[in-house]
């Protein structure tokens, strides 16, 4: 019954990721790099209000679950501040966890039967949010150098204390620190504590330094 469970579950987020995939290839293809700031701009806005808004309305709120506290909702959230506000000094900070954020959350999964339908709705445009984020760096051939790379990095690791410390007191999983993320994922296969964790950090790392080589180039270009 598990496998079955399990099965049904990684053919439902595999069919909404190809739904999802097919349209942002055309937008590669076809769309203009302010078009695509604008479609962002929307998309992050109805994001936001739709998910809070319901989830408030309703009493459905848990800020066990909820807060935008995982990598990719920081992410998701710095992204929208920084277009608002102007903000370009994160901006390398802002592609590295977005790239990231993107691949992981398309090829993974933490949503389960029981999950609403609005953090179906929120999980697939925060990680289609991210990707169109990564999208409209590359095809405005942004550069990413060793000295941005490295703090990055170094922001991550702040983040990742402070979130033990917040996982600490508040008994959340957020950045699964304490437990492996539920639904179909990477970690079915890692093995426990802390092993999984540690794996996962490096996963990051290399998609970090293969975006970070991509983009590195940029400079040349220009």
């Amino acid at each position: 019954m598990i496998d079955l469970v399990n099965k049904y579950i990684g053919f439902h987020h595999f069919s909404i990721t190809m739904l999802i995939i097919i349209p942002v290839l055309y937008i590669i293809l076809y769309s203009n790099y302010n078009k695509l700031k604008v479609l962002l701009k929307y998309s992050l806005i109805i994001n936001f209000s739709t998910f809070y808004l319901y989830l408030f309305y309703n009493g459905l709120f848990d800020y066990k679950i909820h807060l935008p506290l995982h990598l990719c909702y920081i992410t998701e959230a710095a992204i929208f501040l920084s277009l608002i506000f102007k903000i370009k000094k994160i901006k390398s900070w802002l592609v590295l966890n977005a790239t990231l954020g993107a691949l992981v959350g398309f090829l993974n999964s933490n949503l389960t039967l029981n999950s609403l339908p609005i953090e179906y709705i929120h999980y697939y445009l925060s990680h289609f949010n991210l990707l169109l984020f990564s999208i409209i760096a590359f095809k405005s051939k942004e550069y990413i150098s060793i000295n941005n790379f490295y703090k990055s990095i170094t922001i991550n690791s702040i983040l990742i204390v402070l979130i033990f410390i917040f996982n600490f007191l508040f008994k959340t999983n957020y950045w699964f620190t304490s437990n492996k993320p539920l639904g179909i994922n990477l970690s079915i296969i890692l093995p426990e504590w802390p092993y999984y964790f540690l794996i996962l950090i490096l996963i990051g790392l290399c998609s970090y330094t293969i975006t970070f080589m991509l983009l590195v180039n940029n400079r040349i270009q220009r």
